[in-house]
């Protein structure tokens, strides 16, 4: 499994998965006064959401400075959730879905902080949501 990317953008730095969910299929029902059963018009396919989960990771020399290096990265995808960037999403199995919106970009729990060979990590579980506009 490879890191999703939006914009080309990682996502995340590890245990990633996502969930691209079903297409919104798009009409009109109507019952009509005397007929049995009910009149349909299908206008195409909407959208879709992709739900994305995974680590965020943070490196430094310090907790401080990991934890900094944390939040930088996870402003920076924020800023992406405004839903002014229209982009190309890669899922976890390399299936790439054009025309994307990243609506939602948040931690899922508290940041943890880490020691190892060459300093700190802190790392944070997340969640964003992916629209695809045209699937």
């Amino acid at each position: 499994m490879s890191i999703p990317t939006f914009n080309s953008i990682a996502l995340c730095s590890a245990a990633a998965r996502d969930e691209p969910g079903p297409i919104d299929v798009r009409t009109q029902v109507e019952a009509l006064p005397g007929a049995d059963g009910q009149f349909v018009q299908c206008h195409g396919n909407g959208g879709r959401d992709i739900r994305v989960t995974g680590m965020l990771e943070g490196s430094g020399g310090t907790p401080g400075e990991s934890n900094q290096a944390l939040k930088a990265a996870m402003r920076t995808l924020q800023a992406l959730a405004a839903g002014a960037t229209v982009a190309t999403y890669v899922g976890t199995d390399g299936s790439s879905y054009s025309f994307c919106i990243l609506t939602a970009y948040r931690a899922a729990g508290p940041v943890q902080v880490r020691k190892d060979t060459t300093g700190y990590t802190a790392m944070v579980a997340i969640e964003a949501v992916i629209r695809n506009l045209a699937p």
